[in-house]
């Protein structure tokens, strides 16, 4: 059987890719606040648009706290605008077609 997805729920999929992306990013955190608690040195760093780099066992704390959120936001605003964009194109061209088969 032949589907086609001409266009995508924005909102649905932005929320749901983002708290998964959040999800992986607070099993990171939790392994990078036990390694910090251990005293392993870690490095700490968060780059999307502006990078965000701190130095002290404070500042490390704190992002590896706000880890999850940033991602958040990070990834609920970059599928947003992809769907956006998806959308707006797959008008013009038809969108992605795919071929399933009935078991």
């Amino acid at each position: 059987m032949k589907s086609e997805i001409i266009t995508i729920n924005v909102a649905q999929t932005a929320k749901t890719l983002s708290f998964l992306a959040a999800l992986i990013s607070s099993l990171i955190a939790v392994i990078g606040i036990v390694s910090l608690a251990a005293g392993v040195e870690t490095t700490i760093a968060f780059s999307y648009i502006i990078s965000i780099t701190v130095n002290s066992n404070g500042g490390k704390l704190f992002l590896f706290l706000c880890l999850p959120v940033l991602t958040f936001a990070a990834t609920y605003i970059s599928v947003a605008i992809f769907c956006i964009a998806y959308n707006f194109v797959a008008k013009k061209t038809g969108g992605i077609a795919f071929q399933t088969k009935l078991q």
